[in-house]
């Protein structure tokens, strides 16, 4: 519905987004598409047809067994989607509310309550944000229930996959996907998959966790002469990479404050045991420029 659809406009960077999960559904700068929308299991998708960036909240990709363990209880979750696992915690999936709205930016918020599909009580909050080169999303979880649990965020953002597309982006560990697109054990990276120095990505399905990142990443077309510099958050030191296939269209940099699996690292994986009242924030601010164009101070 249209009263669903919200755009944003600054200095030729144009962002419609959605209260339907908290969602991005297009962004443009200077008419070249930043993002790619895709569909997907989550809200807008439903509405809309397709989305291109979503939030991850209190969580981002699966749990094992629909379960975890913390401070000596046990903790069901229902599957969300039609994946039998729990998928991407419950933001994405519901709508939020508008704090305040200009033309330059929005302000979401989410209040969610435990049930028996969730142990998670907690109220969010999303701002996305235009500069005059740049989009910045910053999401906040507040943990209401009663107890502590443990708390992860992050960014589900879809890009266009061009077959002259480079990525650039340094981390210190890999993790091959195993069975039910779960993680298994962190590895050096593979040789075509070191992002480093900056490549093109391999054909073939990607679905894989990267630990110890910079928080940096840039993506160039070099079709267009865009390039996208990724700045994340200190939170935010983990990302995963998803693509399907060349021919999709698409590649997902996703960055988290934890690893996926993360409810079942004794270490925590980077989840963060929030106590009553606590909350936890992350950050994402996408930065543009194209050849031959100005950019801001």
């Amino acid at each position: 519905m249209a009263e669903d659809i919200v755009r944003l406009e600054r200095n030729g960077l144009t962002v419609d987004v959605s209260p339907l999960g908290g969602a991005v559904l297009a962004a443009h700068w200077h008419g070249v598409p930043i993002l790619a929308p895709t569909p997907s299991p989550g809200l807008a998708s439903q509405a809309f047809g397709a989305e291109a960036c979503f939030p991850l909240v209190p969580f981002g990709n699966r749990i094992e067994g629909n379960a975890f363990r913390f401070a000596g209880e046990t903790y069901a979750l229902a599957p969300n989607t039609a994946d039998p696992l729990v998928l991407h915690g419950d933001g994405w999936l519901r709508r939020w509310s508008i704090l305040r709205q200009e033309p330059h930016g929005i302000v979401f918020h989410d209040r969610h309550e435990a049930s028996s599909a969730s142990p998670f009580a907690y109220e969010a909050t999303q701002a996305i944000t235009l500069g005059d080169d740049s989009l910045t999303l910053s999401l906040t979880v507040t943990n209401r229930a009663p107890r502590a649990l443990p708390y992860g965020l992050g960014f589900h953002p879809y890009f266009p996959r061009t077959p002259k597309m480079r990525l650039v982006a340094r981390a210190e560990r890999f993790r091959p996907e195993r069975e039910n697109h779960l993680p298994g054990a962190a590895g050096p990276l593979p040789r075509d998959l070191d992002l480093a120095a900056g490549t093109t990505l391999p054909d073939r399905w990607l679905n894989n966790a990267f630990d110890g990142w910079d928080g940096r990443a840039r993506i160039e077309w070099p079709e267009t002469g865009l390039v996208l510099s990724l700045e994340a958050g200190e939170g935010l030191r983990h990302f995963v990479i998803y693509s399907p296939s060349a021919s999709d269209g698409f590649v997902c940099f996703e960055p988290m404050s934890h690893r996926p699996h993360a409810h079942h690292d004794d270490e925590g994986g980077g989840l963060v045991a929030l106590a009553p009242d606590a909350e936890l924030a992350g950050r994402m601010t996408l930065r543009l420029t194209q050849a031959g164009r100005p950019t801001s101070a």
